[in-house]
């Protein structure tokens, strides 16, 4: 069964930071927490939202770091990840595991926020992993109303606010890169032409995933790469064969 909560030496594990910086971070109001006859503690469901909004903000080091929140998240959860029910506990195949060509288009034409989504949802169900379209699209724009998951760079990565454990099989992803870029609210105000819809059955898949995909837009020539590439077969390569490029988390 999963915790829901942490206290403050377990979120420190969790995050793979010092307990000290933990600390630091809850006395300055950055992260999201309460006392609890006198001792703090962190709702899970905050945390990973904490973390959802602040990954891209981490160093290449730190991100390299959080590649170990599998195995802290093991220690804290009962029972197996859908990493290892799905089969990818290598960590270099992470992405290329969870994404094949069938959820892959390259020239997507929509042309409004909620055609994306839609179309993404519906790519997602050629995994075959999606048992309810519905609640996928629902939460998806649940979260783009609260906040847009695009980034500068033209990049967006939607996914839902809470996990699918019910909703899905298996974990999915979904990329589609459009024919014309869209505003999709991005930090920089500049549209958005790639999309990678993140549909997970647990937090800590779900947040691998961001990571893995913050280290992999950081590369040299990765967006341009999966810009110019003309088939999803082609796709699903080059992002292997990124994902092998990066260096293993320390530990790992």
């Amino acid at each position: 069964m999963q915790h829901e909560s942490f206290t403050i030496r377990e979120l420190a594990a969790y995050l793979q930071r010092d307990t000290r910086m933990v600390e630091k971070l809850v006395a300055q109001g950055e992260l999201p927490g309460r006392k609890v006859a006198g001792e703090w503690r962190f709702a899970r469901a905050e945390i990973t939202r904490w973390l959802e909004t602040n990954i891209t903000d981490y160093s290449d080091e730190d991100l390299s770091r959080m590649e170990l929140l599998r195995a802290s998240a093991s220690l804290l959860d009962d029972g197996p990840k859908d990493s290892d029910e799905a089969g990818f506990g290598e960590p270099r195949s992470l992405l290329s595991s969870l994404l094949p060509p069938a959820c892959v288009t390259l020239d997507l034409q929509a042309r409004t926020r909620a055609s994306v989504l839609r179309e993404l949802t519906a790519l997602a169900e050629q995994s075959w992993q999606v048992w309810d379209p519905v609640a996928l699209l629902e939460g998806v724009r649940e979260r783009e109303e609260r906040a847009s998951t695009a980034q500068p760079g033209g990049i967006a990565i939607p996914h839902p606010s809470r996990r699918l454990k019910a909703e899905l099989g298996e974990s999915v992803l979904a990329f589609a890169r459009l024919s014309s870029p869209i505003q999709f609210g991005a930090p920089d105000n500049l549209p958005t032409d790639l999309f990678f819809l993140v549909a997970c059955r647990d937090d800590a898949t779900h947040l691998q995933v961001l990571t893995r995909l913050a280290r992999l837009v950081r590369l040299d020539g990765f967006l341009q790469t999966i810009r110019t590439v003309e088939k999803p077969h082609d796709f699903c390569r080059f992002l292997q064969e990124a994902e092998a490029s990066l260096p293993l988390a320390p530990g790992a």
